[in-house]
């Protein structure tokens, strides 16, 4: 109990008063008060919930995003996944040979916070097979004479056509999202071929040039031959309908060591890798975008500086397009190097660069496996 007496008690009463009032206050004012209501999730706005998975770039969380709840999984397909940034797929045999399926697919995924390492199981009725070569969402699957795609996310198989005659060398070039719409190269005895599925003949069509690089646009199949000039093939009779000549600035070298043409946002790129001193030198991208006139005047390539929100990505042979998502660095090149070569098993093994398209800046970008391509991951 505290006392007080005279004049100073009253202010030291005063001052009590300043301290203990606003908390008395407060609590009276807290027990009064009715408690907010805990706010339902499962509420959002269909089209909230939209937006926000559109920003989950890693497949994963796009996933355990729909798993949430049944409202959440109604609000957005998997067929409405967010663009996603390739996955580095690793392959243990020649890739030009084909290479099996085993019990587990392991990938990198460059678009993870922690560029994390998994792998899918696959279905025993696959293993065993080759596939040849990545696609949108798809591989390429051989099993003796038969090819189909494969999608290892859903197990989806699509079988084509058996080719008419037998090739070793098999290389599939996915023209777009849509499965079915997709080119395949072919090698025999130094002999290009280019064989066009036409699904809706269920057959092929074949194009025959001296082509290091293709690309499939708007119905037309275009190539880049040893002597530079590009070449535009009508994809269904197979009837050349153009022909470009290469870069004025262009080294005739080039073409062979490092060409690529990439259909971007509807516009054609050849994009050109140099490497100064040779090989060991370093890497340098020249990227033309054509100025197509579609015969109506003289077509030629155009140097291009900036790729914007765009990112390019290069293997061996293809090469493709994606919009940059949120947090991931666009106006560059992931390609990949060949820091090995088994000439006997045809085979190599790879490491991973990402090129500055505006500084010019070459970075190493670290992989866990010695040879490896790009997979584009597709839940539908």
């Amino acid at each position: 109990m505290i006392y007080f007496s005279g004049q100073n008690s009253k202010l030291a009463m005063a001052r009590l008063l300043c301290i203990f009032l606003p908390k008395i206050f407060s609590r009276i004012k807290r027990k009064n008060t009715p408690t907010m209501s805990k706010r339902n999730w499962q509420d959002l706005p269909p089209e909230l919930l939209f937006l926000i998975s559109q920003k989950l770039t890693d497949l994963c969380y796009f996933i355990r995003f729909r798993a949430v709840c049944k409202t959440w999984r109604s609000s957005v397909p998997l067929s409405d996944h967010p663009p996603q940034i390739p996955w580095l797929v690793e392959y243990n045999e020649s890739l030009m040979l084909g290479t099996c399926l085993k019990e587990k697919l392991r990938f990198h995924c460059l678009a993870s916070p922690k560029n994390k390492t998994g792998s899918v199981p696959i279905k025993e009725s696959h293993r065993g097979k080759k596939y040849l070569g990545p696609g949108h969402g798809y591989l390429l699957v051989r099993d003796g004479h038969e090819l189909y795609l494969f999608n290892p996310l859903t197990n989806n198989t699509i079988f084509v056509p058996p080719l008419p005659f037998s090739r070793r060398f098999l290389w599939p070039v996915f023209s777009c999202s849509d499965p079915m719409n997709w080119h395949l190269v072919l090698n025999q005895f130094g002999n290009w071929y280019c064989g066009i599925y036409q699904p809706d003949k269920m057959q092929w069509k074949y194009v025959e040039s001296d082509f290091v690089c293709t690309c499939f646009w708007n119905g037309m199949l275009f190539t880049a031959s040893i002597s530079g000039c590009t070449q535009a093939f009508d994809a269904t009779s197979g009837k050349k309908l153009y022909e470009i000549p290469p870069p004025n600035n262009e080294d005739p070298s080039v073409t062979l060591n490092g060409t690529y043409l990439v259909e971007s946002c509807g516009l054609i790129l050849r994009v050109c890798l140099v490497f100064h001193a040779g090989f060991a030198g370093t890497p340098i991208f020249h990227i033309y975008r054509l100025n197509f006139e579609r015969g109506k005047g003289k077509s030629c390539w155009v140097e291009v500086k900036n790729m914007g929100d765009q990112i390019l990505f290069l293997d061996s042979m293809n090469g493709f397009s994606v919009t940059a998502p949120a947090g991931f660095k666009a106006n560059c090149i992931y390609f990949m190097s060949v820091s090995a070569w088994n000439t006997r098993d045809l085979d190599w093994y790879n490491t991973l660069w990402r090129y500055d398209i505006a500084t010019g800046k070459v970075e190493h970008v670290p992989c866990p496996f010695e040879r490896f391509m790009w997979f584009i991951p597709k839940l539908c």
